[in-house]
């Protein structure tokens, strides 16, 4: 009989390594490497934060999950120095692309649309049941 238990992540690392070898050469052509690191980053005004951004660098993809402003200082332009920043570590880092969800119609769409962010896809009654929208942007 077939049991499913609970595994710590090293043993679900270990025994994934190699099969993931195996699959990386069919699905890629080569073995592969998977980098991942993570990021925080914040703004910060005579040692007030004033926002933070933060996700992580995975094989050539930046995936961020938490940007927030202080509601007193949004609209300064603090939103678009953190998300420079992440294009920059996306950069040094060797990646080629930044994603990201938010909430559909929510006022953060504008912004990433004004940073040159396009809709990629779209996550139906998601979080909370509510409409999520997937964002992205090639460097």
């Amino acid at each position: 009989m077939i049991k499913i238990k609970r595994i710590s992540k090293k043993e679900c690392d270990e025994f994934g390594k190699e099969r993931w070898n195996k699959l990386d050469l069919a699905h890629y052509g080569k073995e592969t490497e998977w980098k991942e690191k993570k990021f925080k980053f914040k703004a910060e005004e005579n040692g007030k934060t004033l926002g933070v951004v933060s996700g992580k660098f995975e094989s050539g993809i930046v995936y961020i999950g938490t940007i927030i402003i202080d509601e007193e200082n949004r609209g300064k332009g603090i939103g678009k120095k953190l998300m420079g920043k992440v294009e920059e570590f996306t950069k040094k880092m060797g990646g080629h692309k930044i994603w990201l969800n938010t909430g559909c119609g929510w006022r953060a769409c504008d912004f990433y649309e004004e940073l040159g962010y396009e809709v990629e896809g779209k996550f139906p009654n998601h979080y909370f049941h509510k409409d999520f929208v997937i964002y992205s942007k090639y460097l």
